[in-house]
């Protein structure tokens, strides 16, 4: 049961089954409606202002026989995130390696757009296939582009330096929920104004599960002597922005 302050937040990371987010969705959005809003909840967020959903659908539920609950759980979502084998899945369709091959990447964008076109209300509803070392795969009606992960080196990158990179990883457990995590924060942020929305989102994410998977177990926090919050002993912004760099330009890090 989420408290008041909790029911104010302005988004919502959801990981369950598409029955289950309709009715965490309908609960949210209702509580929302009775809560009463003092004078510094009403500084930070209006009572009538809609949060953002972004959903992880839980393995189990991505089969066919869910399909139909799945398109009812888009239409009150923003954003639907499975992982690439499980949105095979939910078509009934083999599972892929990694979606290297033009054929495979065809197949993911037919899904995609299945999605898109028959799940969403009012079109304002994205896409975002996570897809391992591969980066992720984000689908909207306005674009479909892949986003590298942070530890995937250019395909120009030398082979000693590729390998270099790839060791940096550890254990790619919790990187996807890492991943949707930053996803949420980057969906937010007042300094993505500007840019691709879904896109720079999708960096943060990238970023935050570049962090998690370089050892077992949490990241470690440190401090610069201005206060500067570092990560593995690196800022966030400073990974953000190799990772802009790279994504918008082909430069290699």
């Amino acid at each position: 049961m989420l408290t008041d302050e909790q029911v104010l937040a302005k988004c919502f990371h959801l990981i369950c089954s598409p029955t289950r987010c309709v009715d965490l969705v309908k609960g949210i959005l209702e509580k929302r409606s009775t809560t009463s809003f003092g004078d510094a909840a009403e500084s930070r967020i209006e009572p009538e202002s809609r949060p953002l959903f972004v959903w992880e659908p839980v393995p189990d539920s991505c089969k066919p026989e869910e399909f139909a609950n799945t398109l009812e759980a888009l239409k009150i979502v923003d954003i639907i995130s499975p992982n690439h084998h499980e949105l095979a899945a939910l078509f009934g369709s083999p599972n892929t390696a990694n979606l290297s091959e033009p054929s495979e990447l065809a197949t993911l964008e037919h899904q995609c757009s299945e999605l898109l076109d028959h799940g969403f209300n009012k079109g304002h509803g994205a896409v975002i296939v996570r897809r391992g070392e591969n980066g992720c795969y984000i689908a909207s009606r306005h674009r479909h582009i892949s986003i590298p992960a942070y530890h995937q080196p250019m395909s120009e990158t030398p082979a000693e330096e590729g390998s270099r990179w790839r060791q940096r990883v550890v254990d790619p457990t919790g990187g996807g929920n890492t991943f949707l995590g930053g996803f949420c924060v980057g969906l937010l942020d007042e300094f993505a104004a500007g840019t691709d929305r879904l896109e720079d989102a999708a960096l943060y994410g990238s970023v935050a599960a570049g962090f998690a998977i370089e050892q077992v177990g949490m990241p470690k926090l440190s401090h610069r002597d201005d206060g500067q919050e570092l990560w593995n002993g690196e800022a966030v912004e400073d990974r953000l922005s190799e990772l802009r760099k790279q994504t918008m330009t082909g430069v290699n890090r």
